[in-house]
Formats: structure tokens, C-alpha cells, sequence
């Protein structure tokens, strides 16, 4: 870069002047600005016009055009710094929703049914078209069916179910678990339909702010936040 000569040093130190800027000794020690702020702006706009050629003013639409670009400057650093504290009341918002879930018993897509405090169980079956027969069989984890429950014709979406844990005797079962199946007939074809089924979440998984929320559910496993139908209690 080439030396600025006496007469322009001259000229540059008293624009400086002006604005209220003064020649730093070579000895101080000073920081230097990196950024410019609303202060720094009026001071070299004001410079601007105090020192344009009166036979050539600058345009109002020039004058309009830098204003808005200082306000473009200023308004996206205070967008910013907004966001910023948004990110940072939604990652707290996120902690205390998903601890809220912790230890209540959602509906989540699954086969192996969890026994509630009674013995029984419940869930639902995810129809994905209207069928003429459906039936869920509940069986123990060796496969012994202990149950099959008849739900007949029901129209497209979910069907609930529930079983109160006793055999066709009365009697308590007593298994702490169980495995659920439904069949459906539709169109004169049988086919297995998919099952959810009622879990207790036992654990919220605290992710990145941006990955989506896990949870653990009894039984079941990892589960998405979407994955929840529904909370029972």
C-alpha cells in the first residue's frame, strides 16, 4: 500500500477532527474497533455532509439507501442476538417438558404390553383400512395364548383394546408382561394389523437442541417423541 503524502495526512486529520476522532499517539496503547456502532454511523454520516460539495450534494435517495443499510446492519445483529436467547429458553423449555413425561404411561407402537397394578393390560390396534373382523390375541412370553379377544367390524384408525389379566377361569394370569397380536378381515383376506400398546417411560434422553426427543418406555424401548398416541395417567 503506498505512503500517503503531507497535504492528504493533512486533509484526513482534519476530517477526523471533525467527527471527534483524534490521531492516537504512537506510544499509547489503544484497542482497536472493530465494529461500528449507531454513534459511529451519525458521526460519519454528519462528516458526510459536512463536507460534500455544496454545487453536488448527495441525493436524498442515496442518503435513504445508506440509512437503510445501517438499519439492515443493526436490525439482523439484534435479530441475532434474539435468537440466540430464544435457542436458549427452548432448550430449558425442551428439559422440563421431557422430564414432565417421565412416569406416565403412553400409547407407543409395539407388541409386548407392560401389566398395570390390576394384572391387566390395554393398547390399541392401528387399522390402516375398514375391516369386517379383527381379534387380538394376548399371549404369555413362551407363547401359551391365555386370551383372544374379539372386536369384530370396525371402520379405518385406532381401535382400542384392554383385557383384565384373568384367564376364561377368573383367575389372575399374573405375568408381569405380555405379547399382543391382532389379525384383521379385509376384503375377504386376513392379514396381521400393527399393535400399540400402553408403556410406563421410564427415562427422558436429553439430546442435542436440535435432535429430536427420545424417551425410554418399559418393555418397549426407545421411543420418539412422535411415536406417542397418547397418555393414559
Amino acid at each position: 500500500m503506498a505512503d500517503i503524502n503531507a497535504s492528504a495526512q493533512q486533509s484526513l486529520d482534519a476530517l477526523l477532527s471533525k467527527i471527534g476522532v483524534t490521531k492516537a499517539s504512537s506510544n499509547a496503547n489503544t484497542t482497536r474497533k472493530t465494529q461500528l456502532g449507531q454513534e459511529d454511523f451519525l458521526k460519519l454520516m454528519t462528516a458526510q455532509l459536512s463536507n460534500q460539495d455544496p454545487f453536488a450534494p448527495q441525493s436524498n435517495d442515496q442518503m435513504i439507501a445508506q440509512m437503510a443499510q445501517f438499519s439492515t446492519v443493526s436490525g439482523i445483529a439484534e435479530l441475532n442476538s434474539t435468537v440466540k436467547n430464544m435457542a436458549t429458553q427452548i432448550s430449558e423449555n425442551r428439559i422440563a417438558t421431557a422430564m414432565g413425561f417421565v412416569g406416565k404411561t403412553v400409547l407407543v407402537p409395539g407388541s409386548m404390553a407392560t401389566a398395570d397394578d390390576s394384572g391387566g393390560i390395554s393398547g390399541a390396534i392401528d387399522l390402516p383400512s375398514d375391516v369386517t373382523g379383527l381379534t387380538v390375541q394376548v399371549t404369555r412370553e413362551n407363547g401359551e395364548l391365555v386370551k383372544s379377544l374379539d372386536l369384530g367390524r370396525n371402520a379405518a384408525g385406532l381401535v382400542g383394546f384392554e383385557w383384565d389379566g384373568k384367564d376364561s377361569a377368573g383367575k389372575p394370569v399374573g405375568d408381569k408382561r405380555y405379547l399382543v397380536k391382532a389379525m384383521m378381515v379385509a376384503a375377504g383376506k386376513q392379514a396381521q394389523a400393527p399393535t400399540d400398546v400402553y408403556a410406563p417411560i421410564t427415562e427422558a434422553v436429553l439430546g442435542t437442541s436440535t435432535a429430536e426427543q427420545t424417551f425410554k418406555a418399559m418393555n418397549v424401548g426407545t421411543i420418539k417423541m412422535t411415536d406417542i398416541k397418547g397418555i393414559k395417567y
